[in-house]
């Protein structure tokens, strides 16, 4: 027997941006057992109710069974769970989710739930650098140190803001020492230690300039770790405090939190898994960490409903000003289908549409959170297992379903998870600098 859930609506945001109602009917396990290419009832999902877009309002309708489809082959992949949420302006929230969020219980995983969000925390940090240039008490292309403590960089870096947002600082990533070798013995080892951003930015300095600022892109949560500090020296508040007053409560982000070094994840939550090197090896639970070795490059918590309400909230101009916002906006190519701007990743999906956000991939949780450009749609797909690459290009096959009607055809697939294994490479174990491509 079916039982059917109604999830409250979300506070309406500004009248700028069209939202419709965020409530959302769920089928129970039981009954999405028998949808179409079900893998039998061992396997619990969840679908919400679908709602049509009205015609022209944001492109085609989502295709939700290719989106449970591409998460059963993130499961496929080696995931306990995957869940998803679609929000569509004018229509309802629709959620989908596969597999479980505990291999010992079993239990469904919870579409509503709470996971560490990984790198989308570095588009929280450059909403708030971009404010403080908003503000003007931040020049983009001014030096960095100008606006740090003295020591944090050398007094005569010529690295600026810019280059720190856009990952061409030449910074070392000082994630490459920390996450060397097993993987898991190294996170035992590090996951409950609690580092000073200023040690961790130190770190990456004893390894000297990889290149000319501004020559090359070099993917580096140092720079976002440098941005943190920046924040807290120019506001005279904690990181925690400055995200929350900023962003989290006029958002009404109830579910977001930035809690280092505090190891839970302070709500509903499936549990994370680490995926062992050798494969025939158990899965470790990895959820506690205290996050501050990633600090504001990578530590913070969300929902799927949260963070689509965020990227809502920032492409609506509720966040930023427009000149701040068309910054954040100006891509550089990464490859043949991504590019990066200020804390901003880009994708090209195979209909020609390009998408608006962040990955995140931190022990225990791989997740895309991306929007259309004019706000109007919005998908968080999150997977509860890390250190699998196919993973993470399994769930990238879930936003061309949500943003182009339609899964990409196989040439375009093929290119997608190519560059998804690249880009699950630069924000792990790293990659080497590459030129601009203007």
């Amino acid at each position: 027997m079916s039982v059917l859930r109604t999830r409250p609506a979300r506070r309406a945001l500004a009248a700028t941006v069209a939202l419709g109602a965020l409530g959302s009917v769920v089928l129970t396990a039981g009954a999405a057992s028998a949808a179409p290419g079900s893998s039998g009832p061992a396997m619990a999902r969840s679908v919400t109710a679908l709602a049509v877009p009205a015609p022209g309002t944001s492109g085609p309708a989502p295709d939700l069974q290719g989106l449970k489809t591409a998460l059963q082959g993130v499961v496929t992949a080696g995931s306990p769970g995957a869940f998803a949420r679609v929000s569509t302006a004018g229509s309802a929230d629709r959620g989908v989710s596969v597999g479980t969020g505990d291999l010992s219980a079993k239990t469904p995983v919870d579409p509503d739930g709470q996971f560490r969000v990984g790198s989308i925390t570095k588009n929280f940090t450059a909403v708030l650098v971009l404010q403080l240039v908003a503000q003007g008490k931040v020049n983009l292309d001014a030096p960095a140190a100008g606006y740090l403590a003295p020591g944090v960089l050398p007094a005569n870096s010529a690295i600026t803001v810019r280059e720190l947002l856009n990952h061409t600082s030449g910074l070392y990533d000082y994630t490459n020492d920390i996450l060397a070798g097993d993987t898991i013995p190294g996170y035992q080892n590090f996951r409950y230690k609690v580092y000073k951003p200023e040690d961790l930015v130190a770190q990456a300095l004893a390894h000297g300039s990889q290149f000319t600022p501004g020559a090359r892109y070099q993917y580096s949560n140092t720079n976002f770790v440098v941005l943190g500090l920046l924040v807290e020296h120019l506001t005279g508040q904690p990181y925690a405090k400055v995200l929350g007053d900023r962003i989290l409560t006029p958002l009404g982000l109830t579910h977001t939190r930035f809690i280092v070094p505090s190891t839970g994840i302070g709500g509903p939550h499936a549990i994370g898994y680490l995926t062992d090197d050798d494969r025939t090896k158990p899965m470790l639970d990895a959820t506690a960490q205290t996050g501050s070795w990633i600090w504001t490059a990578g530590a913070a918590i969300s929902s799927t409903a949260d963070l689509n309400t965020y990227w809502r909230a920032l492409t609506g101009g509720r966040l930023l000003p427009a000149a701040q916002l068309a910054e954040m906006e100006k891509m550089s190519p990464v490859d043949t289908t991504s590019g990066y701007g200020l804390g901003l990743r880009e994708y090209k999906l195979s209909c020609g549409t390009e998408v608006y956000g962040h990955d995140g991939i931190v022990e225990g949780y791989q997740t895309y959170s991306y929007t259309t450009k004019d706000g109007r749609r919005q998908l968080t797909v999150s997977a509860n297992a890390s250190n699998n690459t196919a993973i993470f290009a399994a769930e990238r096959k879930a936003l061309d379903p949500v943003f182009c009607g339609a899964p990409a055809p196989a040439a375009s697939a093929s290119a997608f998870t190519a560059d998804a294994t690249r880009i699950a490479h630069e924000e792990t174990t790293g990659l080497p600098a590459r030129s601009l491509q203007r």
